[in-house]
Parts: C-alpha cells; structure tokens; sequence
C-alpha cells in the first residue's frame, strides 16, 4: 500500500510477534506502548457503552499510526506516512485483520 511504512502484530501484553517493513524508529516500543493504549481505550468505551473498538488513529508529526485489534488477546499496528490514504489503509487492514483472527482464534 503506498505509505506504508511498517506493520507490526502485537499480543495482548504489547510484546511484539511479527513485524514487517522498515522503520526508522524502534516499532517494538511503540507497538508496546500503542497496545497499552488501545486497551485503555477499548476499556473507555466499554464503560461509556459507546460499543466495540474497531481501530484507533494516532496522529503524530512523523504520520499516523493505525491500531487495529484483532482479537481480545491481539492487535496490528500500521506505521502510515503523513501522505497516506486512511480510507485505502482501513479497507486493506480489514482484509489481514479477518486472516489474522482466523489464525489465532
């Protein structure tokens, strides 16, 4: 997909499974850190009743950073440019979020 940068699949303790792509920065932390995110986020809105969690966009100055869960215990992270399609990036993620949860659940 073009902007995307590097992928990382993460376990339910944010320690990191597989990893693809190049980035200049450390993904493992960050994938570490992003899972802490998206479980306090997904505990939020359970609490508001505001439903499931279906992705989180993390916006920062090197470009976004797009956290998908995949099952309760696994989630995928994108590393995206600045410059990249969202929309294309969601429709793309969803096909390797359903081959992913096949394989773990």
């Amino acid at each position: 997909m073009n902007g995307a940068r590097a992928a990382i699949f993460l376990d339910g303790e944010g320690e990191f499974i597989a990893q693809a792509g190049d980035a200049a920065v450390d993904i493992k932390l960050i994938g570490a850190w992003k899972e802490i995110q998206l479980d306090s986020i997904k505990d939020i809105a359970g609490r508001l009743g505001l439903g499931g969690v279906h992705a989180v966009l993390f916006s920062v100055d090197e470009g976004n950073e797009l956290v998908v869960p995949v099952s309760e215990e696994y989630c995928l992270l994108l590393f995206l440019s600045a410059y990249a399609n969202l929309q294309e990036a969601l429709e793309r993620i969803e096909d390797t979020v359903k081959r992913l949860k096949a394989e773990v659940d």
